[in-house]
C-alpha cells in the first residue's frame, strides 16, 4: 500500500512539473506586457485566497500592496485597476471580523473612542455632501465615498487585530521595514538608474518629465510611489518615526538595525528632491524635543540637530544639488516659481471659497473634476495640497472639521505619551505623535494624507492611539521589566 502511495505522489509531481513547464512555455510565447499581467493576476488570486482564509495575511498584504501597487501600475501600463481592487480588500476582510466577532461573542475589542466618533463624523458630513447643489456628478461621490468606506473597515479591523502590545509591536516592525524597502529602492534607482517600465513611463509624457526634473539636471527618484512629492513626504515621516524609535527601551541589536535604517531612509528622502520633506524632518524633530526636554539626550540631540542644520545651510558647498535643494526650502520663497504659482492659486479661489461654505462637491477640482464634473468652475483647477483641495471641494466648514480631527489626533497623543508609565508605550506614542505632526504639516504643501500608501498606513495608526494605552497595566510593566533583566 506504501508503495502505491508513493507511486501516485510521484505521478501527481509529474503532472505539476508538466503543467509548470507548459506555463513557462507558454508564457514565453506571449507579449511581455501580457504575461507580466497574467503572472501578477495569479499571484493576485492567489493571494486573495490566502486572504480569504487569514486575517492577518489579508491585512499586512493590504498595507504591503499599498507601497508597491503605482510601481505595479507602472509596469502593468496601467491595463488594471490596481488601487480599485486594493480597495475592494478590506470590504472583503471586514466580513471576516464580523464572522470572527460573533463566533467569538466579544465585542470589547472594539474602542469607542473620540477619534472613533469624530472619524464616523467626517464620514457624515461626507454623506451630507451628496445634496451639494455645486456638485453635477453623483459618480463622482460614490468614488470618494467608497475610498472612505474602505477606510472605515480597515480602521475597524486594525481595532480587531491589535488586541494586544504584541500585535502592535509587530506592526510597527511590519511598518518600519517597509519604509525601509521603499527608501532603499529609492536609493537603488539613484545609484544604479531607473527601471526600463520607470523610465519608459516618465519619458511617455513631457508633462511628467518637467515635474520630475532637477533644475540641474537628474531625475526626481519616487522609488514604488506615484510621484518624487509622494516618496519624499513619506520618507520624512517614517525617517522621524524610525528615529524616535531608536531611543526607546530596545536591544543595541534592534537599535544598530533602526540606525540603518534611518541612514537609508534618510538618503532616499534627499534624493526625492521634495523640499516640503526638509521643513517636515525640522518640524518633527522640534516637536519630539519638546515632548522630551527633560531628558539630557533630548537636550543633546537638540544641540547636535541644530548644529547639523547651521552646518548644513551655511557650509560653502555650492554645487552639490541635493544640498541646494535642501537650503531652498529655509530660503526667502519669493524667487520660486512654485511657490509663487500656488499663492496666486489661493488668491483667485478665496473669494469661492467665502462664497461657498459647504464647498463645490467631492471630486469636483483637478483631475478628478475633469473625469467627473467636467463643466464644473473647479473642473481642472490644480489644488496644490490637502488642506486646499478639502476648501474647495467640502468648504471652509469641512476644513474646519478636518483641521479639528486632526488636532484630536495629536492632543492624544502627546496625552497618552505623559499619562502611560510603560516605557516602551510611550515610546511608540511619541513616534506617532512625530510622524503624524510632520505629515499633517506637509498637508499645506503636498497631499501627505490622502495619498497611497500614507492613507492605508494612516488608518490603522488611528486604531493604534486608541488601543495602545489600554495595554499599560501595572501587570505589563513588570512582565516587561522581567524580560529586560532577567
Amino acid at each position: 500500500m506504501p508503495r502505491f502511495a508513493s507511486k501516485g505522489r510521484y505521478m501527481e509531481y509529474g503532472i505539476l512539473s508538466f503543467i509548470a513547464i507548459a506555463v513557462v512555455w507558454f508564457l514565453s510565447k506571449m507579449d511581455t506586457s501580457a504575461a507580466m499581467l497574467m503572472i501578477v493576476a495569479s499571484l493576485g488570486l492567489s493571494m486573495a485566497l490566502f486572504c480569504f482564509t487569514n486575517l492577518y495575511i489579508g491585512f499586512y498584504t493590504l498595507i504591503g500592496m499599498g507601497f508597491i501597487i503605482a510601481s505595479l501600475d507602472r509596469m502593468l501600463a496601467g491595463r488594471l485597476p490596481l488601487t480599485s481592487i486594493l480597495l475592494l480588500l478590506p470590504c472583503i476582510l471586514i466580513c471576516l471580523v464580523f464572522f470572527n466577532g460573533m463566533r467569538e461573542k466579544n465585542s470589547s475589542w472594539m474602542s469607542w473612542h473620540p477619534i472613533v466618533y469624530f472619524y464616523f463624523l467626517l464620514t457624515a458630513y461626507m454623506v451630507v455632501e451628496i445634496f451639494n447643489p455645486q456638485m453635477h456628478s453623483l459618480l463622482g461621490w460614490l468614488s470618494a465615498f467608497w475610498q472612505r468606506l474602505s477606510y472605515i473597515f480597515l480602521l475597524i479591523i486594525s481595532c480587531y487585530l491589535f488586541k494586544d502590545l504584541k500585535s502592535i509591536r509587530f506592526f510597527f516592525k511590519f511598518v518600519i521595514g517597509s519604509f525601509f524597502i521603499t527608501a532603499l529602492y529609492g536609493c537603488v534607482q539613484q545609484w544604479f538608474g531607473l527601471s526600463s517600465f520607470d523610465s519608459r513611463w516618465i519619458h511617455s509624457d513631457p508633462h511628467i518629465y518637467g515635474l520630475f526634473s532637477l533644475p540641474a539636471g537628474g531625475i526626481r527618484k519616487f522609488s514604488f510611489l506615484t510621484d518624487p512629492a509622494n516618496f519624499g513626504t513619506l520618507m520624512a515621516s517614517s525617517a522621524l518615526a524610525t528615529l524616535v524609535l531608536i531611543f526607546g527601551p530596545f536591544s543595541k541589536r534592534n537599535k544598530a538595525i533602526l540606525s540603518i535604517f534611518v541612514v537609508i531612509i534618510l538618503l532616499g528622502m534627499s534624493y526625492s528632491g521634495t523640499r516640503t520633506a526638509n521643513v517636515m524632518m525640522v518640524a518633527g524633530l522640534a516637536l519630539y524635543i519638546l515632548m522630551t526636554l527633560y531628558q539630557r539626550r533630548t537636550q543633546v540631540l537638540a544641540i547636535i540637530t541644530g548644529a547639523s542644520l547651521l552646518f548644513i545651510l551655511y557650509v560653502p558647498i555650492y554645487g552639490n544639488v541635493t544640498l541646494n535643494r535642501f537650503r531652498s526650502a529655509f530660503n526667502e520663497p519669493t524667487d520660486d516659481a512654485s511657490y509663487n504659482i500656488r499663492t496666486v492659486h489661493r488668491h483667485m479661489m478665496q473669494s469661492y471659497m467665502y462664497q461657498y461654505p459647504f464647498g463645490g462637491g467631492i471630486n469636483t477640482a483637478g483631475a478628478p473634476g475633469e473625469k467627473y464634473n467636467p463643466h464644473h468652475r473647479l473642473a481642472g483647477f490644480p489644488p496644490d495640497s490637502a488642506y486646499f483641495s478639502k476648501a474647495l471641494q467640502e468648504g471652509w466648514f469641512g476644513l474646519a472639521l478636518q483641521c479639528l480631527f486632526l488636532f484630536m489626533i495629536l492632543f492624544y497623543c502627546v496625552h497618552y505619551f505623559y499619562k502611560c508609565r510603560n516605557e516602551e508605550i510611550r515610546t511608540y506614542y511619541a513616534s506617532m505623535a512625530t510622524m503624524l505632526f510632520a505629515s499633517f504639516l506637509g498637508a499645506y504643501a503636498q497631499f501627505t494624507i490622502s495619498s497611497v500608501p500614507q492613507s492605508l498606513i494612516f488608518v490603522p495608526f488611528l486604531a493604534c492611539i486608541v488601543k495602545l494605552h489600554t495595554f499599560d497595566t501595572p501587570e505589563l510593566s513588570k512582565n516587561l521589566q522581567k524580560s529586560q533583566n532577567p
